[in-house]
C-alpha cells in the first residue's frame, strides 16, 4: 500500500473518531420530566493508529519477494462517570462507581 493510501485511511479514521467526539460523547443532551433534568458526563478515550508497508526483493528462492501493506484502526470508548442533576432550580453533581 503507498503512502498516499495510508495516509488516506489514516484521515478516514481519524475523521470518524471527530465525529464521535461531537455527538454528545462526554456531555450528552439533558433528559427532562417536569422541572428535573438530568445531564450525563462521560470521560472520553480515544485511540487510533496507522502502518503501511512496501518492498521487493529476492530471497533466492524460487518465487520473487514483493510486498505490499498497511493498516489503520480506530476505537473510542465513552465512560458515564457522572450526572448533573437539575431538580427546580438547583443543581448537584453525582458521581458513579467505577
Amino acid at each position: 500500500m503507498r503512502f498516499q493510501q495510508v495516509k488516506a485511511l489514516f484521515g478516514t479514521v481519524t475523521e470518524r473518531l471527530k465525529l464521535l467526539t461531537r455527538r454528545n460523547a462526554v456531555v450528552s443532551k439533558p433528559v427532562s420530566v417536569g422541572d428535573r433534568h438530568i445531564i450525563t458526563l462521560c470521560e472520553l478515550r480515544l485511540g487510533f493508529g496507522a502502518g503501511g508497508g512496501q518492498g521487493e526483493g529476492d530471497d533466492g528462492s524460487a518465487s520473487v519477494g514483493k510486498g505490499t501493506g498497511g493498516a489503520a484502526g480506530g476505537m473510542a470508548r465513552a465512560t458515564p462517570v457522572a450526572v448533573l442533576v437539575i431538580d427546580n432550580g438547583k443543581a448537584r453533581l453525582e458521581t458513579l462507581n467505577q
